[in-house]
């Protein structure tokens, strides 16, 4: 049906295959979320670049700014014709070509900006585009992002596509800490991450909520589970179900605007944003699921890291050709807790089979969640130090982070029984603010309060898109270790 109905297929980011900045923002096209509007942003702007009319950039940040000087490079390479303020641009005359509007713009000037162009990109991060231009699941000529971290991601990609100057990781890790905002975020992130993962006496856990698996960064995580990047994962069920797809060989696709969410409905195709899974996916993962749930006999309480090892040892056995992030796991020791288990299609599963077991009179498979909260304290006791890095924030954040204070009142409540833990490390990736009241914003000086960060540790937080951040976070470890 999908096939029929011409929806183009998604692809996994592989960062094996990427050896620059322009073969990430290009892989970033067939992802889903912020990385797609990057990579098809980019794309477009070189093809304008490749009319016969140059493009015009609409600026109105001050010229000799570290992003007005590199925006100025744009017209110096001969990719645009010029750089002009919103104003200026409302009081011209010019019209009818393709134009790059970087940075906020005055509504006294948008009628202009958005009925000008022949056609107009947006880069920005307040959501402004032209009315009607974007829309729910359909993102098209926009990033919704920090200039200063988006365009030398876009330059340096262009430099390479049009010029053949190619550019590691490191060389834009350099560079972004001019930029100031979330590039200037993005380079202190990366040389966290690098001293936590270079840190033998620290264990390292990875903490992942948000559609991280089908916007197709789950190669990103293989990545960082077989590189020894994460000795432990915590995660919502919803990952780890949608991350079976693509360990199957199953695959996620674009959404198509021309359908709306009624007819996506009868056709039991289920919108993410601005992908599409397919319910026939989610049915050929449960009789995955329940191959190995028919192993179980009840007899014994089952942990979410219990059940996911042994759904990566059916993969490991099953699907040689595929990788997964489960399957990564199973082969690299690396434990997967999802504490909110039954919030997500494994633990509707569950619930499923153990009704179907009642009925056979088989005993029902009893998830234990303490069992992953006796692993973590014996995870995070284990060496002297650990760190977290966090994509998103939700409960996989804050039950990682909860065991510090766990040992507390166990210790002060029931006697001396676990050394002390604060975390030391602390990566996090999540664009929400502290202003909304909620963990996914929540600093890590408030989580000192908690006595869950220690006072003297090395922290980054980058308030951006993960989709669009964390690859390059990894590719730079990757080079380091190179």
């Amino acid at each position: 049906m999908v096939a029929r109905l011409q929806f183009e297929e998604l692809r996994s980011l592989d960062l094996r295959q990427c050896a620059t900045v322009g073969d990430i923002v290009d892989g970033m096209r067939y992802c889903a979320f912020g990385a797609r509007m990057l990579g098809e942003v980019a794309r477009t702007i070189e093809s304008m670049i490749a009319g016969p009319k140059k493009p015009v950039i609409i600026y109105d940040g001050l010229p000799r700014s570290p992003l007005g000087l590199l925006l100025s490079k744009f017209v110096a390479n001969k990719w645009c014709s010029k750089i002009m303020l919103p104003s200026e641009y409302a009081r011209g005359k010019t019209r009818g070509e393709n134009a790059i509007v970087v940075g906020a713009f005055s509504e006294r000037d948008a009628k202009a900006i958005y009925r000008r162009p022949k056609r107009a990109l947006f880069i920005n991060q307040f959501d402004m585009a032209k009315p009607g231009q974007v829309r729910d699941g359909f993102f098209p000529d926009a990033v919704f992002a920090d200039p200063r971290y988006i365009m030398p991601l876009i330059y340096h990609a262009l430099n390479e596509w049009l010029s053949g100057k190619r550019c590691t990781i490191t060389s834009l890790v350099a560079d972004l800490k001019r930029y100031g905002g979330v590039a200037d975020q993005v380079a202190r992130g990366a040389a966290a991450l690098h001293a936590m993962i270079e840190d033998k006496d620290c264990q390292r856990f990875m903490t992942i909520s948000g559609a991280m698996t089908v916007g197709k960064m789950d190669l990103v995580i293989c990545d960082m589970i077989e590189m020894g990047f994460t000795h432990a994962i915590s995660s919502t069920g919803a990952l780890m179900a949608h991350g079976l797809v693509s360990s199957i060989g199953l695959k996620h696709y674009k959404y198509n605007p021309k359908y709306n969410d009624t007819e996506l409905a009868k056709r039991k195709l289920n919108r993410v944003t601005d992908t599409l899974e397919p319910e026939t996916n989610l049915d050929t993962v449960e009789e995955v699921i329940g191959k190995v749930i028919e192993q179980l006999d009840g007899k014994a309480p089952c942990s979410p890291t219990q059940l996911n090892r042994l759904i990566g040892k059916h993969l490991a056995d099953n699907y040689p050709n595929d990788r997964g992030v489960l399957k990564s796991a199973y082969l690299h020791k690396v434990p997967v807790l999802v504490p909110a288990f039954v919030d997500s299609e494994l633990g509707n599963d569950i619930y499923i089979h153990n009704i179907k077991r009642k009925r056979r009179g088989k005993k029902p498979i009893f998830m234990d969640l303490e069992l992953d909260s006796k692993e973590l304290i014996r995870l995070v006791t284990a060496k002297k130090r650990f760190g977290i890095l966090s994509i998103g924030g939700g409960v996989p954040r804050n039950n990682t982070q909860n065991v510090s204070p766990l040992i507390e009142i166990i210790n002060e409540r029931l006697g001396p029984t676990f050394p002390p833990r604060r975390f030391s490390y602390g990566v996090r990736i999540c664009p929400d603010r502290p202003h909304f009241g909620h963990l996914s914003g929540c600093t890590y000086s408030e989580n000192e309060s908690w006595r869950k960060a220690a006072k003297d540790g090395i922290y980054a937080e980058m308030l951006a898109d993960a989709t669009q951040v964390w690859p390059f976070l990894v590719k730079y470890v990757m080079e380091q270790r190179a």
